[in-house]
């Protein structure tokens, strides 16, 4: 882009958070000389799109560039901030438009494991807003052909994924982010994941397993709860469509961690291997 984030910050003014609006048609093509005149707090206010070609590959390809590049300043970045808390407090919000200001966030969480600014309140509010959307989900929705992608289990994962790699995250919060994992497995609601969402899944827990404050009773006991079947064994799954959704979702998961997990060097990753296999095998 000609124009960056970091001139188009300069332009905020805080006062207009909560009237600010995506000024492009959900018509309109994806054009980079149209987002070039969008202000930061537009490009925000962008991710509320229905249109994949605004949302994902203007306003948020954006926000992730200008992130990922240092453009911004410790007070830009924290403008961001401030301003997708704002919208994922907007009560009116559709299940697209939550997914993506929490994949956002996973970007503003990436600059704050490699250069900390963020104060302890934020950082938990971060693990908060994980957690939530991991647990408490209204849309299970992976793709649409009109709207793109919506995909929250898989971005609240990648925002996991960056706390995760935090070393000023504790290990009590950490333990809770594992424990949402676990649940975001097996949705209580009726749902067979078929969007990748078990990899997404499996990514940020693997990242969670290598922290040396969890340590490999912690994941062992973990995996046992994971593997449980949704009734007395795994045959009685067959006989409704919830069982089965644990069954495949279930399957989904530990084949994945058996990949991820596969050839590692690392003696905790490779004996999670062992446990995975033992329980994939239990699991049908």
């Amino acid at each position: 882009m000609k124009k960056t984030l970091l001139a188009l910050a300069t332009t905020l003014c805080f006062s207009q958070w909560a009237s600010a609006s995506c000024p492009l048609p959900n018509t309109a093509l994806a054009d980079a000389t149209a987002a070039t005149a969008l202000t930061l707090e537009q490009h925000v206010a962008c991710l509320a799109s229905s249109n994949p070609a605004i949302r994902d590959d203007i306003a948020f390809k954006t926000l992730s560039t200008s992130l990922r590049s240092e453009e911004l300043s410790t007070e830009q970045v924290t403008i961001v901030y401030n301003l997708l808390i704002d919208n994922l407090n907007k009560q009116d919000k559709s299940a697209h438009h939550h997914s993506f200001v929490v994949l956002s966030l996973a970007e503003v969480a990436r600059v704050d494991r490699l250069t900390p600014f963020l104060s302890d309140d934020k950082r938990k509010q971060l693990i908060d807003t994980a957690i939530d959307s991991l647990v408490h989900v209204n849309d299970y929705s992976g793709f649409d052909d009109d709207i793109g992608y919506i995909h929250q289990i898989a971005h609240a994962s990648d925002l996991v994924l960056q706390l995760a790699l935090n070393d000023a995250i504790d290990k009590a919060s950490l333990e809770s982010l594992s424990l949402a994992l676990q649940k975001a497995i097996n949705p209580i609601t009726l749902h067979f994941y078929h969007y990748g969402e078990p990899d997404r899944l499996v990514r940020a827990t693997v990242y969670l397993m290598l922290r040396e404050s969890l340590d490999l009773d912690y994941w062992t006991k973990w995996l046992e709860n994971a593997a449980q079947p949704p009734q007395k064994t795994w045959q009685d799954a067959y006989s409704n469509n919830k069982g089965l959704a644990t069954l495949h979702n279930t399957q989904g998961f530990f084949g994945r961690l058996l990949l991820w997990t596969a050839d590692s060097k690392n003696p905790k990753l490779k004996a999670i291997n062992e446990q995975a296999l033992l329980h994939l095998k239990a699991i049908r």
